[in-house]
């Protein structure tokens, strides 16, 4: 089976829970690491911070900063921000030491549906959007878990990201079609019922 499977979708789809579940099923007989990314990293979370002290940088853009980057500045923005994720992604996924399946509640897509949500799509064909998909799609197994745009709003309607769920609804759908992923929908599901398809999904049945 992959070292690394992914669990990618919008705010409130249901990532962490089922990342845990799985992890624990596959932990019979290999030792196993729930990794996740977050969006912003290190360099980028820095300056993120810095920006947010300058008046003419305000806005709604990152609801975690409070910082819109202007289109004039976004291609060096991205650089930025891949060259942050980047180090990260190696030491939590691809250097798993003794560990045999790196499960990731959140991965690459993620990154990358972040940037496109808090700057602008054309991240996705920018150099740096390319080749974030090309270590997504050749370092790991990608699974989209995902629920609908009014049950994403219910769940995480009170955090600073909410009002951007229906567009990363939108760009997650999009890369799954692109990418033909396996799609676990927790709209209706419990849990237990989610990771169920999720198993079969990845052909994990014995």
């Amino acid at each position: 089976m992959e070292r690394v499977i992914c669990l990618s979708g919008p705010d409130g789809s249901g990532k962490s829970t089922l990342a845990r579940l799985l992890a624990k099923h596959l932990s019979s007989n290999r030792r196993v690491k729930v990794s996740w990314l977050r969006g912003s990293h290190t360099a980028a979370s820095l300056m993120a911070r810095f920006l947010s002290l300058f008046s003419n940088m305000r806005g709604p853009g990152n609801p975690y900063y409070g910082i819109s980057i202007p289109s004039s500045l976004r291609p060096l923005w991205w650089f930025l921000e891949f060259a942050s994720m980047l180090p990260r992604w190696f030491l939590q996924f691809l250097i798993p030491g003794t560990y045999g399946v790196v499960v990731g509640e959140r991965g690459l897509l993620d990154f990358l549906v972040w940037v496109c949500v808090t700057t602008d799509v054309g991240f996705l064909g920018s150099l740096w959007g390319r080749a974030t998909l090309a270590l997504a799609t050749r370092y790991c197994r990608n699974v989209l878990v995902t629920a609908s745009p009014r049950e994403l709003v219910k769940r995480k309607g009170s955090e600073p990201t909410a009002k951007t769920i229906p567009k990363q609804w939108v760009i997650y759908r999009a890369l799954s079609r692109e990418l033909g992923l396996v799609t676990i929908d927790t709209t209706h599901e419990t849990p237990s019922e989610s990771l169920a398809k999720l198993i079969s999904g990845l052909g994990l049945i014995n």
